[in-house]
């Protein structure tokens, strides 16, 4: 016979309940994801005031909303490690980074700027370590995250509703109610519905973009909303990951053209003033390569990124940023020196190009406690306490545990000792036992929605 699941209703009492928590506050893995929906993963908890003057010196460089065509076209975002190569991640800056990406790509940097102009981030990353075709896997990341961020149908939106008449555009985006709506645009049924021709529309935009420097054929995938599609034609299996398939290669034989190139163009055909490429994991880049290879890797990341080549650099469209730290960097700075990038860009934490993010402070290591306890705590009240933590409970935690991932990690396994021990307080005895790797055999699964509803 067969069984049939049974939908969780939602209602069960969390666990965390009895310690004034929605769930368990903390990642069991403590390594950002953009991409992960899980707000304890993908950087949404945030502690602004641990980092407050390296997001000071971040805006400084790379905001500058009231001189934004100067903001600096390359820099470095470091992590204090020093010689150790392991010290050196899980410092944060994943997370600073997902922290702008949230802020600019929200409205496309119309709160941002002001209300002035729009702009957009670009994530890169690399999932594992990279061993080959490096800037054309790079320019492949970053398509993959455009097809993934929104830009794409925000742009589309945004053509369409600037080629259509006034009269058009109004009755484009009125709604059966009398408001308005933008993503009818993106929707052909009801632009056909109100009388709008929706083939014109798109020869109108085809033929702007090709005016404008777009390939043909990507002129016409991206008027149609199909640009992720087109990608996948350039390889045999139809994937975008993983970026590179030894003897199918060709989605990277035209990646950088399209990014730098066509993306380019048609961001701003759609009214962008300009963009970040966040560049993460940089030692999953720099790591295999030969010193001959980080020389040619160095030469080809300039010409795409600062000097003359593409319509990038033409327009000064992209302002990169590379995450790093000691380690990585050494095996990449005498590569850039004879690319000649150190007089744009020098790779040390001292450049002023630099924002480097230093071990918390003992203060600061409690405010990202706190930070994740506010965001699930039940009682509203108790936000900015150290609860369920006793003064003495997260002490401990903090001085055996200071660097911020360990920390993190280290919080959620006391939590679960917590949990386990039926207590609705924890103090210095949980988190040693918590500590000590024998205490704690498993990991329970939790989810919020099942059993970590209230």
């Amino acid at each position: 016979m067969v069984a049939i699941p049974k939908r969780g209703t939602g209602i069960n009492k969390s666990p965390y309940a009895l310690l004034g928590l929605k769930d368990l506050p903390f990642p069991t893995e403590a390594v950002v994801n953009p991409y992960n929906l899980d707000p304890r993963r993908n950087g949404t908890i945030y502690a602004e005031s641990p980092v407050k003057s390296e997001i000071e010196k971040f805006e400084q460089l790379l905001i500058r909303p009231d001189d934004f065509t100067n903001r600096v076209r390359l820099s470095f975002l470091w992590s204090k490690g020093g010689e150790n190569k392991i010290y050196g991640r899980g410092m944060g800056k994943t997370a600073l980074l997902r922290y702008f990406r949230q802020r600019i790509n929200k409205d496309w940097g119309i709160t941002e700027f002001k209300g002035q102009f729009s702009a957009a981030v670009v994530y890169v990353a690399f999932p594992s370590q990279v061993d080959r075709r490096y800037m054309e896997q790079l320019a492949w990341s970053a398509l993959v995250d455009i097809c993934k961020n929104g830009v794409l149908d925000a742009s589309r939106a945004a053509l369409r509703l600037e080629t259509l008449t006034p009269e058009q555009a109004e009755a484009a985006i009125e709604t059966s109610d009398g408001s308005q709506n933008l993503d009818n645009l993106l929707d052909d049924t009801i632009l056909q519905a109100k009388n709008i021709n929706t083939d014109d529309l798109n020869k109108q935009i085809v033929e702007r973009l090709k005016k404008d420097g777009i390939q043909p054929q990507i002129a016409q995938s991206l008027t149609q909303g199909q640009f992720e599609q087109y990608l996948r034609t350039l390889r045999k299996d139809g994937n975008l990951e993983p970026f590179y398939i030894p003897r199918d290669t060709k989605n990277l034989d035209y990646s950088r053209t399209l990014l730098f190139n066509d993306m380019v163009y048609y961001l701003m055909a759609a009214g962008f003033a300009g963009g970040y490429l966040f560049i993460d994991d940089i030692e999953n880049l720099v790591d295999l390569m030969t010193k001959k290879h980080r020389i040619e890797f160095a030469k080809e990341f300039g010409l795409c990124t600062v000097r003359p080549g593409y319509a990038n650099t033409a327009y000064n469209f992209f302002s990169s940023v590379l995450t790093t730290h000691d380690q990585a960097s050494k095996a990449l700075s005498q590569a850039w020196d004879q690319a000649g990038l150190s007089t744009i860009a020098r790779l040390d934490t001292n450049s002023p190009n630099s924002v480097e993010l230093p071990l918390p402070t003992i203060n600061q290591a409690r405010e990202i406690l706190v930070a994740h306890l506010d965001y699930y705590r039940i009682n509203e009240t108790e936000k900015g306490t150290i609860k369920p933590f006793t003064e003495s409970g997260i002490t401990s935690l903090i001085n055996k545990r200071q660097h911020p991932r360990e920390l993190l990690s280290s919080a959620a396994k006391v939590v679960l000792r917590a949990v386990e021990k039926k207590v609705d307080n924890i103090d210095e005895t949980i988190v040693n036992e918590a500590m000590d790797s024998s205490s704690v055999t498993s990991i329970p699964d939790f989810s919020e929605g099942i059993d970590g509803a209230i």
